[in-house]
């Protein structure tokens, strides 16, 4: 719940209503002092909810008609976009994800960029500046030091030589 309250800017009893307004939410098995688990499909969505309702002045029930269809088009594959948007229809009711906005017809159109950098913000905190764009590896070119042998004596080389003429000798014999 504190995630939620997070990402949307609502009270406690705000956060309660809206999740008891969405069906997906409201039929979930309640059990007292268990705590519930939310994944990061169900904070993008809670968050579009959100601001369908602050930003647009969408209605909750209107939400909640939306809101199975947003969870499909949100947690569906979708083609990577710098300018998605949702568009919105509400004679029949339908949610469509679309990165070409030249060609629509009359909706509610809500951008997706603001939405998806706040909750990848929460989600990565410090990594979700611009949330397409490749981040940066660190792997820049480094200066390898030289490599010190300790000195050895003569006799510790000559040690060394007989050993190993001394298993050649051994590997042959056999």
């Amino acid at each position: 719940m504190a995630d939620l309250l997070t990402i949307s800017g609502y009270t406690r009893d705000q956060m309660r209503g809206l999740l008891d307004a969405l069906p997906m939410y409201s039929s979930r098995n309640t059990r007292v002092r268990v705590a519930k688990q939310y994944t990061a499909q169900d904070l993008l969505l809670v968050r579009t909810c959100v601001q369908l309702e602050v930003r647009y002045g969408l209605q909750r029930i209107t939400v909640a008609g939306f809101s199975e269809q947003l969870r499909a088009v949100l947690s569906g594959p979708r083609p990577l976009s710098s300018s998605a948007h949702l568009l919105l229809t509400f004679e029949p009711i339908n949610v469509r994800y679309v990165d070409d906005v030249e060609s629509l017809q009359e909706g509610l159109l809500v951008p997706l960029a603001p939405i998806f950098q706040t909750v990848d913000e929460y989600l990565l905190p410090g990594r979700g500046s611009h949330y397409w764009n490749q981040r940066e590896l660190g792997f820049g070119p480094q200066a390898v030091g030289s490599v010190v042998f300790a000195p050895t004596t003569k006799s510790v080389v000559r040690k060394m030589l007989a050993s190993a003429g001394n298993m050649k000798k051994a590997r042959s014999a056999r």
